[in-house]
């Protein structure tokens, strides 16, 4: 599921056009309970943040946590141009912000970072993740740093979902 919280919203979907899914809570929660029943994973997408901040927002946690709450079982993120860390709520991982990955905009190294997210899953869900590092060239391209200490991590049980 993808959504967008990025103007400008004339880029928002209308019931005869095509366009972004625009991120309204209500929606988006309403959209996951639906999603819930009938899917083997729900893994909300975000268009969010502001650019070049390094944490995230209240405004991206709330959501975060209200998408968890409604039943996804990851929520990544992008847009701020760099990385924004990661955490887990009640045992679900979130991922605030991936940074950019084949982009050639920035001249700072924040801007020319960026996570690639792998995730395993098994019959109860995330089993583990890791990111890998990438950093863009002055052409835009992408070369994974192999060597660079990113976020991982295994599956996180919560005392609220015991």
């Amino acid at each position: 599921m993808g959504y967008c919280e990025f103007p400008p919203r004339s880029f928002e979907a209308g019931p005869d056009t095509p366009g972004t899914a625009w991120s309204v809570d209500e929606q988006v929660v309403a959209d996951i309970k639906a999603a819930r029943p009938q899917a083997d994973l729900v893994m909300p997408f975000m268009h969010w943040g502001e650019e070049g901040e390094p944490e995230p927002s209240d405004r991206q946690r709330d959501l975060a946590r209200k998408m968890i709450d409604a039943g996804a079982d990851v929520v990544v993120g992008g847009h701020p141009h760099i990385t924004q860390g990661t955490e887990y709520y009640r045992g679900h991982l979130i991922v605030y912000s991936l940074g950019n990955f084949v982009f050639d905009d920035f001249d700072d190294e924040p801007g020319k970072t960026g996570w690639i997210l792998r995730l395993w899953f098994d019959r109860d869900g995330l089993a583990k993740w890791d990111t890998r590092v990438a950093h863009m060239d002055e052409q835009g391209i992408p070369h994974p740093r192999r060597n660079t200490k990113s976020p991982s991590g295994t599956r996180q049980v919560s005392r609220a979902d015991r």
